[in-house]
């Protein structure tokens, strides 16, 4: 077993440049708030979807690229270094990902929400260019760490497989962008499916999943996982999400409900090592972040039920929406955002300490009010927008996307407190050092 709390030794060597994860962290909360009131603005648009474009799908994209994937960029980018010791090829480029990735998101949600095929189509295209930058940074460093330590093979082992599902992902979603103005799909409902189940299993669970296995750790001071459990959790995640998709492609439910059992069968056993790492864990208070993570895991077991109920049929008019909802909302979003409640903090607190400044305490950082009001609003919002969703009733969507709302401008402004508290850290650091560096330069000259 490895211990992961010793590669904070030296980590501040690998830092960025603190503008290039933090202008992806700050375009998600952007997203964020643009989310919630895009729900709460087009209740009736959220209550009664059925797919094409406008600002539901909206809402949908600001969330899955605007949230997700706007935070795996940032969090990828700077933790891997972090976790590994082994540098990005090039910072610019980093940069330059965000310059396509982050206005493409923009465009094409303004287009989802307008019904504009031209500025989907523009959007698209800058988004799977940010991408393709993303993509081939995080190969070549996660290929080196294959290569070269067994103790971070997570890392590896499941991203290079999410990576080649968001490029599926990013393909197909082109293909529905395409065909929404030519309409040569036969089967587009097919197709979504296929984009959405890549998209939040491949991608994003194999990243969640891989990430977990360090992070997790590395948060509590925990013994990490054993190498054969994450090998097993990795081969029953693939084979349960490869089986899915071939289900979807070949219209065979069984294959669809084979591959949400194996993927329950992988949950199951990540789920043992998490409740594992927690019970060996250094620093066991973790406040509302570990609540919003296990609420996170509650929705991925629930998501997966309610796969294997859809595909037999079993769960109604509504249930392939209710699905969606518990994977994106559920899961990966409540996760999500338990995560980053500790990441903000720690890189502030990193960036802090590796200009020779003594960082802000995690109290002061992060503190519990802000956080638990956050998540009692997340968790209203969840409850009603469901509720609404399975009733096909616009007032609960209404009032739970005014919850996520107020929710998610309290996140926004723990988020901006973070910063400030950091910034105001390195400005009293950069003034001290130029004290001392005068006091000396003062010294010299009187000897």
């Amino acid at each position: 077993m490895n211990f992961p709390g010793s590669i904070l030794m030296g980590a501040q060597s690998q830092l960025l440049d603190p503008t290039i994860p933090y202008r992806y962290f700050a375009a998600a909360l952007f997203f964020h708030i643009l989310l919630w009131a895009l729900i709460a603005a087009f209740p009736n648009h959220v209550a009664f979807f059925t797919g094409g474009p406008g600002p539901a799908l909206a809402a949908l994209h600001s969330l899955t690229l605007g949230v997700l994937t706007m935070t795996a960029m940032g969090v990828s980018f700077q933790m891997l270094p972090v976790a590994t010791g082994m540098p990005l090829c090039g910072a610019t480029a980093t940069r330059g990902a965000s310059w396509f990735f982050i206005p493409g998101v923009a465009i094409l949600v303004w287009g989802m929400a307008a019904s504009d095929p031209s500025a989907m189509a523009v959007g698209g295209f800058g988004v799977a260019l940010g991408l393709a930058i993303y993509m081939v940074l995080v190969a070549e460093l996660m290929w080196r760490i294959l290569q070269r330590a067994l103790i971070f093979e997570p890392l590896s082992g499941f991203g290079l497989p999410a990576l080649v599902a968001l490029a599926a992902a990013t393909a197909l979603g082109l293909v529905l962008i395409t065909d929404g103005d030519h309409g040569f799909l036969h089967d587009r409902a097919g197709i979504t499916a296929l984009h959405i189940i890549t998209a939040g299993f491949g991608f994003m669970g194999m990243l969640v999943l891989g990430f977990s296995h360090i992070l997790l750790p590395l948060f509590t001071l925990s013994q990490g996982v054993p190498v054969g459990e994450s090998r097993t959790v990795f081969a029953l995640a693939v084979f349960g999400l490869m089986a899915a998709l071939a289900g979807i492609f070949l219209g065979t439910p069984l294959l669809m409900v084979a591959g949400a059992l194996l993927g329950l069968f992988s949950v199951s056993l990540h789920l043992r090592s998490m409740r594992r790492c927690l019970a060996t864990a250094m620093r066991r208070k973790l406040g509302v972040s570990i609540l919003l993570m296990r609420a996170g895991w509650f929705f991925l077991v629930a998501s997966l039920a309610l796969g294997c109920a859809t595909a037999l049929g079993l769960s109604g008019s509504q249930g392939f929406a209710m699905f969606v909802f518990a994977v994106l909302f559920g899961w990966l979003l409540t996760f999500l955002l338990g995560v980053l409640q500790r990441i903000l903090p720690f890189l502030g607190a990193m960036n802090a300490t590796s200009a020779g400044a003594t960082p802000p305490l995690m109290s002061e950082l992060a503190p519990e009010g802000p956080r638990r009001a956050h998540a009692l609003c997340h968790g209203l919002a969840l409850i009603l927008v469901a509720a609404g969703m399975a009733l096909e009733a616009p007032l609960p969507v209404r009032l739970g996307g005014l919850a996520g709302l107020l929710g998610a401008l309290i996140y926004t402004a723990f988020a901006l407190r973070v910063l400030w508290l950091i910034r105001r850290c390195l400005h009293t650091a950069g003034k001290t050092g130029k004290i001392s560096e005068t006091t000396e330069i003062t010294d010299k000259e009187k000897s």
